[in-house]
Formats: C-alpha cells, sequence, structure tokens
C-alpha cells in the first residue's frame, strides 16, 4: 500500500528530523539510511512513525518511486518510542532488513557500515546513486 503523504522521493536526514520535531508525531525515527561522504548527506529510506493511535513504519521503493506502508498497528496513546512494545520494533525492523537484505544480495547496496541508534547506514552504491539522482530532481 502507497503511503502519500511523503514526496515521491527518498528524505534527508534533516527532513526526517524536522517531522519529528514538528510536534504532529509522537515519534518519528529513521530506520535505514544512505550514506553520501562525498556530499555530507544521508538519505532516509525506511522510517517509523509514532502517532497517538498507532505506529506505521515505511520504506521507499525507489522502482516505483514511492513510499509504501511496510507495517501499521494500533497502540493506546504512546508518548514516544519507548512506549512501543520492543517485540513489535523488532518484527518492524526485521521485515524492513529483509527487503534491504534482498538488495544486499543482488548487490544493489552495501552492508551496513555504522549503526547510529536505530539507523541502519549504509555506503551508497549504485542504488545510492538512483536514491540521490531522486532526491535532487526537481520534478519530483
Amino acid at each position: 500500500m502507497a503511503f502519500e503523504s511523503l514526496p515521491a522521493r527518498p528524505l534527508s536526514h534533516d527532513e526526517v528530523m524536522a517531522l519529528s520535531a514538528s510536534g504532529r508525531f509522537a515519534d518519528v525515527r529513521p530506520v535505514n539510511a544512505f550514506h553520501y561522504p562525498e556530499r555530507e548527506t544521508q538519505l532516509i529510506t525506511a522510517i517509523v512513525f509514532v502517532t497517538e493511535s498507532g505506529l506505521r513504519a515505511v520504506d521507499y521503493d525507489p522502482a516505483a518511486r514511492e513510499w509504501r506502508v511496510v507495517r501499521e498497528e494500533p497502540l493506546d496513546g504512546p508518548e514516544d518510542i519507548t512506549d512501543v512494545p520492543d517485540a513489535l520494533l523488532g518484527d518492524v525492523q526485521a521485515e524492513i532488513e529483509q527487503r534491504v537484505s534482498e538488495l544486499e544480495d543482488a548487490g544493489v547496496v552495501g552492508a551496513t557500515a555504522a549503526r547510529d541508534d536505530t539507523t541502519e547506514v549504509r555506503d551508497a552504491t549504485s542504488l545510492g546513486s538512483v536514491l540521490y539522482d531522486q532526491y535532487t530532481d526537481d520534478d519530483a
């Protein structure tokens, strides 16, 4: 299922942090990112949104140029991500990482280069170039 509230491109780390600071969500956490050392940029391709009513995990599909809902779960008034059951967060992370593992096996993305709290950071590869081109595309 498409998640049309986001632009048809990956988001920068700063954009995700702005969503987090907006007050519209109980919490916003990037889950997967591609790092571009030469551009000092991280593009986020998976995000967990926590609202007063539940959790919604989304990931970016560069082939379709859209964000997809990976998982939705109702929750009873969470204040932040610490109110989300660890088992649920683990399941969501596993679902997102399964897709990334398939891309790794195909040689499209590199292995995890670093971990920043809850975010898996990977060096940009051929997919990274596509993501960056889509991020900078003014038509998106």
